[in-house]
């Protein structure tokens, strides 16, 4: 996937609907290829649009259904698993970890240098243009659970240091409990991931939701009806 095939994509969007996509975010799906999720501005709201890859309309109401809550779970899914904290994270766990190797404590430095090799491991899956697919999807998942893994080790390892700190003076672990806690923070800051599966499957509910605000704000007519009998 490159910038030439969203940038066709949004010029297919918009010659069907006069209007330029704000986002276009791609999906593969098993019986189309990849197809572009468009989002269209539409007076205070926005507007949604579904194309192929050869620029045309995806009309029939159940695959648009399944590309979108595909869409949005995936994206949902980068959340849980910390993917969009990786550039802030890994710089934090290796000074965390630096810190650790200069003081000697042995239990620190291994659970930071653990974690940064995790969230290493994550960082080319969220790089660059993604495309939502099952494929990706499981591949986040099991970087995920890595980095959920690491995350409770440095979890503990953080709550150690912390409970050796005396509050006199300068005390050199107070550092190095600071440097735990902050990249503790980043990598949770979109949720624990050490709950990926529990974030995901609390996703498919807003997923459904977001599958019926697109149905129902389509820039074009659709055909038939989707698993929930729904139709225009």
């Amino acid at each position: 996937m490159d910038e030439a095939a969203i940038e066709s994509a949004a010029q297919a969007a918009e010659g069907l609907t006069g209007l330029r996509p704000q986002a276009v975010v791609p999906v593969d799906q098993p019986k189309r290829g990849v197809v572009f999720v468009c989002a269209l501005p539409r007076g205070d709201d926005l507007g949604w649009l579904v194309v192929d890859g050869a620029g045309e309309p995806v009309t029939e109401r159940a695959a648009v259904r399944q590309i979108v809550e595909l869409a949005a779970i995936c994206e949902a899914a980068e959340e849980s698993a910390a993917a969009l904290a990786v550039d802030e994270a890994l710089p934090a766990l290796a000074r965390a970890w630096e810190l650790a190797r200069e003081l000697g404590e042995a239990e620190a430095e291994l659970a930071a240098h653990a974690a940064y090799q995790a969230v290493e491991a994550l960082q080319p899956l969220v790089q660059g243009l993604r495309v939502a697919d099952p494929a990706y999807l499981d591949r986040l998942a099991q970087a995920a659970t890595l980095v959920g893994d690491r995350f409770d080790l440095l979890k503990e390892a953080a709550g150690q240091v912390s409970a050796r700190l005396t509050g006199h003076g300068a005390d050199p672990l107070e550092a190095l409990a600071t440097a735990l806690w902050a990249a503790i923070r980043l990598l949770s800051r979109d949720g624990p991931p050490d709950r990926f599966r529990e974030g995901v499957e609390t996703a498919m509910g807003p997923a459904q939701a977001f599958a019926d605000d697109v149905l129902a704000r389509y820039l074009v007519p659709l055909d038939g009806t989707d698993e929930t009998g729904e139709t225009a």
